[in-house]
């Protein structure tokens, strides 16, 4: 039976456009309806039977290894403290001793996309890494003008025909070098693009990512919708 990827959850960031939420504690673990974003993340892996974890940390890390310890101490986790650094050493850090494919999330990203629906979608495409997507909605009225200031057109609250990276980034093991041969997440993003070996699997059920104050007021309001 094939082994279940390894889920990496990038939770180092320091949450600077959440101040002053962020002065005492990690961006992940700011609450909405009295539970903490990590949390939600946690429980939507979980549900799909993940069991593999790897927490990747850095601002206020010791937060996080106490939420761990007091709420998923059965889980198989492990925390990868890589102190004030980039994303493609918080990566570095948390795959070395990964033997196996790895799912790369967000850990300030809940949504509630179908874990399963991704899996077969990235192994119909084994020879690819998969990122996840989301439609990207304007929330203003659009409009064209031409040279002479005429509006040409109008459009209320159009959705894009490009798409939010979402994470949930699907990794086989073949990809693991990757990290180690460039000097930042958005090179090896980019040269996959260059080399046609990077599929979108497109999710269009929830997303909320937490930002800033506006997306956490909104997150609260809208996360029953996604763990109802």
């Amino acid at each position: 039976m094939k082994h279940k990827p390894t889920i990496v959850i990038l939770c180092g960031g320091k949450g600077l456009r959440l101040r002053p939420l962020t002065k005492d504690i990690p961006k992940p673990l700011i609450k909405i309806n009295n539970k903490p974003i990590l949390e939600y993340i946690l429980n939507q892996f979980i549900k799909y039977k993940f069991d593999k974890f790897k927490i990747a940390t850095g601002y206020k890390s010791i937060k996080i290894k106490e939420f761990m310890n007091n709420n998923f101490a059965e889980l198989d986790y492990d925390i990868i403290n890589s102190g004030d650094s980039d994303i493609i050493t918080r990566i570095r850090d948390s795959i070395k001793n990964i033997d196996n494919d790895f799912i790369l999330s967000y850990g300030d990203t809940i949504s509630n996309i179908n874990l399963t629906k991704l899996m077969n979608y990235h192994h119909k495409n084994p020879e690819t890494v998969t990122v996840t997507s989301f439609p990207i909605t304007i929330p203003f009225g659009v409009m064209d003008v031409n040279k002479d200031d005429y509006v040409t057109s109008f459009t209320e609250k159009p959705t894009l025909k490009s798409v939010m990276n979402i994470g949930y980034f699907f990794f086989t093991k073949k990809y693991h070098h990757l990290f180690f041969k460039h000097n930042s997440f958005i090179e090896v993003l980019s040269y996959l693009v260059k080399n046609k070996k990077l599929k979108c699997y497109k999710h269009s059920g929830i997303h909320i990512t937490i930002n800033t104050i506006a997306e956490l007021e909104y997150a609260n309001k809208d996360i029953k919708k996604i763990f109802s």
